[in-house]
C-alpha cells in the first residue's frame, strides 16, 4: 500500500539500463516494477545515480541477462549519504529535476519512450542526455565525499559496513530519503517535491511524459 503521496519512483524490476521515473498514485503499479516510496527529488536523484546502479548491479540477482532489482540485497544494503550538506542535497535534487525536464523535451520532440531514449546511453557519447546524468552523478558523488581518486564500489562498502556498525550499537544513521537536516523543517521539505510524474492517458492525450 502506497503512502499518502503524490507520487512515487519506480523501475523496472527486470531491467538492463538504469532507468527511474515518478508516477502519479493514481497508477497503481503491478509487480513487474520495483516502487520506491518517496516524492522528493533528492531520492530520485541518488536511486538515478550511477553509484546506485553500480551497487545494483553488483548486489542484485539476474533473469537471464538483464538484472532484477531485489529489495532485501539490493535497496535495503544500499548506503545513503550520511553528512549531507544543504547545498548538497539542494544540487542533487536541481540535477535531478533538470535530467528529467531534459527526458521529457527529447521524448516530445523525437516520439521516444524512455527504453528507446536511453538505448543511446549504453555507449560512450557526447550528447545533452550524457552530460545530464554526468553532472548529476558529479553532485552525488560530492555528497559521499567521493574524489576522482576513489573506487566507488570499495567506498560504498565500507560505508555500509560503517552503517551496520552503528545500527548494530544503537548509534544514529542516516536513512534512505530526505536526510533529518530537511526534515527539522517542515517548511523546507516541499522546496524539494516538484510536481511531474507519468499520469493516467487521457481521452485527448497521445503522449505521456515519462512514459516507455
Amino acid at each position: 500500500k502506497l503512502p499518502n503521496l503524490d507520487r512515487y519512483i519506480t523501475c523496472a524490476r527486470v531491467t538492463k539500463r538504469p532507468i527511474f521515473e515518478f508516477v502519479s498514485t493514481n497508477i497503481r503499479p503491478n509487480d513487474a516494477l520495483q516502487v520506491f516510496t518517496f516524492e522528493d527529488d533528492y531520492s530520485f536523484g541518488i536511486l538515478q545515480s550511477s553509484l546506485h546502479w553500480l551497487w545494483f548491479t553488483n548486489r542484485c540477482s539476474t533473469l537471464k541477462r538483464d538484472f532484477r532489482y531485489t529489495s532485501h540485497s539490493v535497496f535495503d544494503t544500499f548506503p545513503w549519504p550520511q553528512s549531507p550538506t544543504i547545498e548538497q542535497i539542494e544540487a542533487i535534487a536541481a540535477a535531478a529535476v533538470a535530467l528529467r525536464h531534459l527526458r521529457r523535451e527529447q521524448m516530445h520532440t523525437d516520439r521516444l519512450s524512455l527504453r528507446e531514449l536511453y538505448r543511446p546511453l549504453d555507449q560512450p557519447g557526447d550528447t545533452a542526455l550524457h552530460h545530464a546524468h554526468a553532472h548529476l552523478d558529479a553532485c552525488v558523488r560530492h555528497a559521499y565525499g567521493l574524489t576522482d581518486r576513489d573506487d566507488p564500489l570499495t567506498v560504498l562498502l565500507k560505508l555500509n559496513a560503517t552503517i551496520a556498525h552503528r545500527e548494530a550499537n544503537h548509534q544514529p544513521v542516516t536513512a534512505p530519503g530526505l536526510p533529518l537536516i530537511v526534515l527539522e523543517d517542515p517548511n523546507q521539505i516541499r522546496r524539494f517535491i516538484s510536481t511531474d510524474c507519468v499520469q493516467c492517458a487521457t481521452p485527448n492525450s497521445d503522449f505521456i511524459a515519462g512514459s516507455g
